[in-house]
């Protein structure tokens, strides 16, 4: 149940922000409250809860509920649901002047904000600031798809290049890049990791690898080429090569190489929560391929 009150001001910052301090929620007789009169009428919930309380519907994910009616149980704008109708998000960059409440470490906990909705589907919306231990405070299902990724093994490409990294190419003759096509180097793969009531899932796909071709220049292809084989003869691949301009190979450095570094990069679709988003990672791996000048004959 909502009551109205006034909001302690424990703490003024240097950028005029109210603090709450742990025991403000605690509740105050009902007193009327005019945000026209009274810049610090703030209302609050007499007994808040805390992240993942059965009760409240906390927690995160997609079966939050407050008043009878289904809300999510996070938002980007306001972070997320710690029940009664009010979400927490902490601020970024924290403030540098405020302390902890009494008995809080500064090591475990932030500052953040705490919005709250006056009614169920009232769309009006207040808020105060408050401390959350790190403990209290549930992951954004941003941060959830961020530790699934890390559960994936995105690896890069696993090359294949024509002429053969042991074996010689030359000036102006047709290179072949390719990698092999697995889960690990082209995906998809797929992972979720849960907190609370929420769960997120990811898919990961590779979308294009840039090859560094070690001269100064790059190809970008947006497929996992085409391997080489021996009946394309002297043909050019139609879906990932390149023309090296000049040699590796030179009278001072007779064992020249180019290195051939290919970044792979990955889109990675995720959902839960009630929001979506997609991440950016890539992957690399490299290889080395000497390039000669042709020998013409004169006879």
């Amino acid at each position: 149940m909502l009551t109205r009150r006034r909001a302690l001001a424990a703490m003024v910052l240097a950028a005029g922000l109210i603090l709450l301090t742990p025991d403000a929620g605690r509740a105050d007789p009902p007193a009327e409250c005019d945000k026209t009169t009274d810049p610090l009428c703030q209302i609050e919930d007499t007994d808040p809860g805390g992240p993942g309380d059965p009760d409240n519907g906390g927690g995160g994910g997609g079966g939050c509920t407050w008043g009878g009616q289904s809300i999510p149980c996070s938002d980007p704008d306001y972070g997320y649901y710690v029940g009664g109708g009010c979400y927490w998000k902490a601020l970024v960059p924290q403030p540098k002047d405020a302390e902890p409440p009494p008995g809080k470490d500064p090591a475990k906990g932030k500052w953040g904000v705490r919005y709250c909705y006056t009614a169920p589907g009232s769309g009006e919306v207040t808020q105060v600031y408050q401390w959350m231990d790190d403990g209290a405070i549930a992951p954004t299902p941003e941060e959830l798809a961020e530790r699934a990724l890390a559960k994936l093994k995105l690896r890069g490409a696993q090359i294949g290049v024509a002429p053969k990294p042991n074996g010689k190419g030359a000036v102006g003759l047709p290179v072949w890049l390719w990698t092999a096509v697995t889960p690990g180097t082209w995906g998809p793969q797929r992972a979720s990791e849960s907190a609370g009531a929420i769960t997120v899932s990811i898919e990961a796909k590779a979308h294009t690898i840039v090859w560094d071709m070690g001269d100064g220049h790059s190809v970008t292809c947006n497929n996992p080429g085409t391997p080489y084989e021996a009946k394309h003869g002297l043909a050019e691949s139609a879906a990932c090569g390149y023309k090296y301009l000049r040699p590796s190979i030179t009278t001072t450095n007779p064992n020249g190489r180019y290195t051939v570094a290919a970044t792979t990069h990955w889109r990675v679709d995720w959902s839960g929560g009630g929001q979506t988003g997609v991440l950016t990672p890539t992957s690399q791996s490299q290889t080395t391929v000497q390039i000669g000048e042709i020998q013409v004959v004169k006879k």
